[in-house]
């Protein structure tokens, strides 16, 4: 009888194994051909995206986008967050924009993170256009800078680089489930 109690232990281990194989491999199916291709199609459809690229990082999806040269940043933004939200329900995404900065766009955007982030804190975003317009000027950079509710968006090209960053608008700081507008 000893060799048919290690018979069926292997034989149950085998068989979790084999489920455990199944679960993953359904899951990755459901993954690809579920959400990532469904929503990759969508956003394809986006005017603007030129490609799309979807990894699973931790507990979220990060999907990138790559746009075209003349893309509306703030317009592809909102439609593919609109999108991602409408196939990915209850699934915790983040998007981000692929960009192609030059060491000197790199630095000029370090140059002007400050003023950014005062003109969102103070909400002064005709004081930081002037401000971003009078500092891109000497290095012959292109800039385009939008606001929504939600974000900022700025754009900054030179040559054949280009810079894209959506900015998150913190309007109030929670705290304990609170709003605080003062902080």
């Amino acid at each position: 009888m000893k060799g048919g109690k290690e018979f069926r232990i292997g034989i149950a281990v085998v068989a979790l194994a084999i489920t455990i194989a199944i679960c993953m491999g359904g899951y990755h199916l459901y993954m690809e051909y579920g959400v990532k291709k469904p929503l990759t199609e969508s956003l394809l459809q986006v005017y603007g995206v030129q490609n799309v690229e979807i990894q699973d990082e931790q507990e979220e999806l990060v999907i990138t986008l790559t746009l075209v040269n003349d893309a509306d940043l703030k317009t592809v933004f909102r439609e593919a967050n609109r999108l991602a939200s409408l196939e990915m329900e209850d699934k915790k995404y983040c998007i981000e924009v692929a960009d192609n900065p030059s060491p000197e766009l790199s630095s000029l955007y370090n140059d002007l993170e400050l003023g950014l982030y005062q003109g969102i804190a103070n909400s002064s975003f005709i004081w930081l256009t002037q401000w971003i317009n009078d500092y891109t000027a000497p290095h012959h950079t292109e800039y385009r800078i939008q606001v929504d509710d939600e974000n900022l968006y700025l754009m900054l090209s030179k040559g054949n680089h280009y810079l894209a960053r959506v900015i998150k608008r913190n309007i109030g700081v929670e705290k304990d489930g609170r709003v605080d507008v003062d902080a």
